[in-house]
């Protein structure tokens, strides 16, 4: 359970609420806890009605407390209530003094139908040892606005029909802000680390697993919100959920809509247009530890985990970021374990997207009877402006005694053609092979590293190799590799032309 996640309601509330008392008495509390629930109320539009929000606005002394029941828990014998202390200050600022939760609870939630967890009740036992969470808000947002949040000794237990997990954390710790720029956008930014991490969970009665980590730290950032955009996109997701009729499913494509929800969907898709510039988030999980008894373990000095995108100039570029360190098993056999790498980075880029093009195809997506012809132009224009590229900024790995490092990049300018070159550099490729003629665990591997070796150009200590494809024909170091075969590359039908009428 995250408990993070039953302190947000208030927090969004008092940052969207735009009215303040002068005064605190029981008539301003009243009134702002009318405020809340109409906005609460109307936040996705009149189309869908949100049941009444059970929360309850007191003055006490200068301050108002605002408290709430956790919206997933029933059949809770004491109430469970979230809790938070406000004050109205200069500017139509708010200052959050304190969010809390009870120090320990247990209630029932209902999970939807799921063949991992069983779906179903689920029983939730928990306890804090501390809380403090606080923060600033300016619900005009012309001012930053800040929220620090901090748990110790967080216990939760979970047990459902077939599921259980028990969690312990250390302490968890968050800082996050809202910062207003001079161009009417928003940047949102967020780190937050989780010390002390373990997690023992058991499902549908197979082994338990156990999981360890020291120390996970997370960095998260959005820039150039837009405001209005993320209210219209509200709005339009509110007109989604009441176009749908009752007993509607979750759609396999955009045809199985009524028309009105296709329309809503079509605003989504339009609300997305310069919504935000850039988002990205990296975590690195330091001292992970797994152990599933009667199989054995591994431990991860160092795990790097991110991704992000942005906008510039209209056009799409994404990035992947992936890192290990000093990956180990005590479990394996030592020929085994002596060839688990000790590093691993691999980051891969795709660019050169506009845009306008992604949200014309999301948008004819919507269209009844849309399908693959229909669409084909749309594909094709998003290829029209000097391809897709695509590219490997960083590769790097070890493998016992070889390490392979290399980058790459290429251009798709359809889905059959494109040109792309890598260059391959790796020592230790010999002593590999040489290790794997005489280890058992290694030799399936033999043919391939022969093959490799007889394919690389010699550099001193390390071979090369210098790839290079124009879809389909790939080449390296200037040998076409159809000609190991005694095949020629099979020549794949060019583009249709926009407009072009699909050949039968």
């Amino acid at each position: 359970m995250r408990l993070s996640c039953l302190l947000a309601p208030c927090l969004l509330l008092l940052s969207l609420v735009t009215a303040r008392a002068d005064d605190i008495g029981p008539a301003q509390a009243q009134a702002l806890q009318q405020q809340l629930k109409d906005w609460a109320a109307g936040l996705f539009g009149p189309s869908v009605r949100l049941p009444d929000l059970p929360l309850k606005v007191t003055a006490a002394g200068n301050h108002y407390v605002i408290t709430w029941p956790f919206p997933v828990a029933k059949g809770v014998v004491d109430e469970l209530l979230t809790t938070a202390d406000v004050r109205p200050l200069d500017g139509g600022r708010w200052s959050i003094d304190r969010v809390s939760v009870p120090p320990s609870g247990k209630f029932t939630m209902d999970l939807p139908p799921d063949p991992a967890s069983g779906g179903g009740p689920l029983t939730v036992e928990y306890s804090i040892d501390r809380q403090d969470t606080r923060g600033v808000l300016d619900p005009q947002l012309t001012t930053p606005s800040s929220l620090h949040s901090e748990l110790g000794g967080t216990k939760v237990m979970a047990e459902g029909a077939r599921l259980r997990q028990e969690q312990q954390v250390d302490q968890y710790l968050a800082d996050t802000q809202l910062v207003p720029r001079t161009d009417g956008r928003l940047d949102l930014s967020t780190d937050a680390t989780v010390t002390g991490l373990k997690t023992a969970s058991q499902m549908n009665g197979s082994a338990p697993m156990a999981v360890g980590i020291q120390t996970l730290h997370t960095v998260g950032r959005i820039s150039g919100v837009k405001p209005d955009r993320v209210a219209a996109l509200l709005a339009a997701a509110g007109g989604l959920l009441g176009a749908l009729p009752p007993d509607h499913a979750a759609p396999g494509d955009a045809n199985t809509l009524p028309a009105p929800a296709r329309a809503q969907l079509r605003l989504m898709i339009d609300s997305l247009r310069d919504l935000l510039t850039m988002v990205s988030l990296q975590q690195t999980w330091d001292g992970v530890q797994v152990e599933i008894p009667g199989a054995g373990g591994a431990s991860i000095r160092r795990l790097l985990l991110g991704f992000g995108g942005e906008s510039a100039d209209g056009r799409l570029r994404t990035w992947l970021d992936v890192g290990m360190d000093d990956l180990a098993s005590p479990t394996l056999p030592p020929q085994v374990a002596a060839y688990l790498p000790h590093q691993i980075r691999f980051r891969p880029t795709l660019s050169g997207i506009q845009i306008e093009d992604l949200q014309k195809l999301a948008r004819d997506a919507t269209e009844e009877g849309a399908d693959s012809d229909s669409l084909g132009p749309d594909l094709e224009a998003i290829f029209s402006h000097g391809g897709i590229r695509f590219g490997v900024e960083t590769l790097s790995f070890d493998l016992g005694p070889a390490r392979l490092d290399g980058t790459g990049q290429g251009t798709m300018l359809s889905p059959a053609t494109w040109h792309g070159d890598a260059h391959l550099v790796a020592k230790g490729l010999d002593e590999l092979t040489a290790q794997a003629r005489t280890n058992p665990e290694l030799q399936q591997a033999l043919p391939a590293l022969i093959m490799m070796r007889g394919l690389a150009k010699p550099d001193g200590e390390s071979l090369v190799w210098d790839i290079v494809s124009d879809g389909p024909k790939v080449s390296v170091n200037g040998l076409d590799l159809s000609q190991l075969s005694g095949e020629k590359p099979k020549n794949r039908p060019p583009a249709k032309k926009p407009g072009q009428a699909p050949s039968r």
